[in-house]
Parts: structure tokens; C-alpha cells; sequence
């Protein structure tokens, strides 16, 4: 059955060095968790969304399934630095990483600083090394589409 609701969305990252000079960068889709459907469907049958992406975490993990509520092994999290809706259909989500050592290769969105559970977006195919010094900027721009 289709229910009519579907989610398009992009991971765009930068990596920057301690100079603040862009090193890196790229893009990438993503896995919507099921958690999404389930609030939103909740929202649609209460008039109100109880939970809104407020933040971001990186980790060095993958394989996460869809019903996963939180990442492999989380390295850092941060609360979104900025939210932005270009569009009707559209909420671009910013955060902003340092002090990270290591090859990053998971991220998530989720609803609460910590990003313990409830993570709503989920991708894990980074690959960005990162020293004490850089930076790593993310850009997840969801998309609210009708399938």
C-alpha cells in the first residue's frame, strides 16, 4: 500500500582545516527511519508534531536498519547551529563538528540534544578523516514529498 508520504533528502558535508579552508566535500542521500512516518502520521491524527529535529549527530559505525533509534557508535553530537525552510516542502538542518579524531561514517538527525534515541534521518556512507583541528559541516536537507 502507498501511503501517499515520502521524504527526499540530501547529506551535503564540508570538511574544513584549521585555517577554516574548505580541504573536502560531498553529497549524500540518506535512509528515513521508520520513527519519521510514525510521528508524522501521529501528528496528522492529533493536529500536533510532539517532536522536532533539534539536533545532530556524527559517529564511526554503520549498518544501521531503518527501526534503529540512534547511531552505531556515536562519536560527537551537537545541536543544530541552524534551521532554515526554503521551501514549503523543505527544512534545512546545519550543524557544525570539531575536535573530532578519526574516520567519520555515520550521521543522524534526531529530536533531542544527546541524540541518544529517537533518530529520524540516518546515513552511513561517509568517510571523512578527521584530525583534532578540522572541521566537519553538515547540511541535511529533508524534502517532504507526495509518492
Amino acid at each position: 500500500m502507498n501511503d501517499g508520504l515520502g521524504f527526499k533528502n540530501k547529506v551535503e558535508w564540508k570538511k574544513f582545516n584549521a585555517s577554516g579552508e574548505l580541504v573536502d566535500s560531498g553529497v549524500l542521500h540518506n535512509q528515513v527511519q521508520t520513527l519519521v512516518k510514525e510521528r508524522v502520521i501521529d501528528a496528522l491524527d492529533t493536529g500536533t508534531l510532539n517532536a522536532a529535529v533539534t539536533a545532530m549527530a556524527i559517529g564511526t559505525g554503520t549498518g544501521q536498519s531503518a527501526s534503529s533509534a540512534a547511531l552505531a557508535s556515536k562519536a560527537s553530537d551537537e545541536d543544530l547551529s541552524a534551521q532554515t525552510q526554503p521551501t514549503a516542502t523543505s527544512l534545512q538542518n546545519v550543524a557544525s563538528f570539531t575536535a573530532v579524531t578519526g574516520t567519520v561514517t555515520e550521521a543522524g538527525l534526531f529530536d533531542a540534544s544527546g541524540c541518544t534515541d529517537d533518530m529520524y534521518f540516518y546515513n552511513d556512507g561517509l568517510s571523512v578523516a578527521l584530525t583534532s583541528s578540522d572541521t566537519l559541516q553538515i547540511t541535511w536537507t529533508i524534502n517532504c514529498t507526495g509518492t
